[in-house]
């Protein structure tokens, strides 16, 4: 079977993508790391890595022993772990991924109480968009994902951490709830590509991506879209939970008449996980500070992160 340091230098190169930037992580000599994954690839007697695209990529076995090959990465973990404990030098430490519609909110608001009540466990913080996340999870450079579900992946554990009502904000339409036709009048704002809300917001509002105008701009995060609002009028979407970062005037935030949009947000992590007690601490967290629920809503929906 393959050796843990030859799955080690496999998992660099599904992080970093390149044969030179892997090589330096594991600190060895590019020859050293493309001539271990050869014999690892004669090993198991299939090619893992596709060397022809760019970035490099799995090639069609290698996404599929891919879950394997991450199952015995984890047990080699645990072992060291184990090792590591019974030294007495075992510091944990759990990378976090996380889209930036919930990390702007989120991170300020729970930060002090991971650390405080997970105790001593380094977290390490990092926002990606929703592709991006669940990739870095399956590569293992991640251990928890939170983000807009839900995901239909069987190989990923994911549970409900909270529901989050998504709003209508307009400085022209004066009504406090509208309907969604009025909206087809309207020049939307939106996130840019990989942002799961601009994918919400495309599938709810029923809009053309292809139906560009000459003022036509995506921006990349909420603040300015807001202001582009206010300057230029249109309408954007906008997260229940980011509105106190926004600094906007309340009568400007609009609800659908007898329709409510939601977004899901989960936590994700492999089935099999060295780290999953600590993990399942920082959900129980969340759900316990965002548990207010959405009660007596009328026509709840939830919206789909990915097309």
């Amino acid at each position: 079977m393959i050796s843990p340091v030859q799955l080690s230098y496999i998992f660099s190169l599904l992080k970093y993508k390149n044969f030179q930037r892997a090589a330096e992580a594991c600190h060895v000599t590019q020859p050293t790391l493309s001539m271990q994954l050869k014999k690892a690839e004669d090993i198991l007697g299939y090619s893992i890595i596709n060397r022809d695209t760019n970035p490099i990529s799995l090639t069609e076995v290698g996404k599929k022993l891919l879950p394997y090959l991450s199952s015995i990465q984890t047990a080699y973990d645990e072992l060291e772990i184990q090792v590591q404990k019974l030294k007495g030098t075992y510091k944990s430490e759990i990378r976090i991924g996380i889209i930036p519609t919930i990390s702007n909110y989120l991170i300020p608001e729970l930060y002090a109480k991971w650390q405080t009540q997970i105790g001593d466990v380094h977290l390490d913080i990092s926002e990606l968009t929703s592709e991006k996340l669940i990739d870095a999870l399956k590569n293992k450079t991640i251990d928890f994902g939170i983000m807009a579900g839900p995901i239909l992946d069987k190989t990923i554990e994911q549970q409900v951490l909270y529901n989050e009502e998504i709003l209508i904000y307009s400085t022209q339409i004066k009504e406090k709830e509208i309907d969604l036709d009025v909206l087809q009048n309207e020049h939307p704002w939106l996130l840019s590509q990989g942002n799961c809300l601009r994918t919400q917001m495309i599938s709810f509002c029923n809009l053309d991506q292809n139906n560009k105008t000459e003022w036509n701009y995506e921006g990349g995060n909420l603040h300015l879209l807001t202001k582009m609002v206010e300057q230029e009028g249109g309408y954007t979407l906008i997260p229940k939970y980011y509105v106190p970062q926004l600094n906007i005037e309340e009568k400007h935030i609009k609800k659908i008449s007898n329709h409510t949009p939601i977004r899901q947000i989960v936590g994700l992590h492999l089935s099999r996980n060295t780290k999953k007690e600590d993990i399942k601490k920082i959900m129980c967290i969340i759900q316990h500070n965002k548990n207010e629920g959405i009660p007596n809503k009328k026509n709840i929906e939830i919206l789909p992160w990915k097309a």
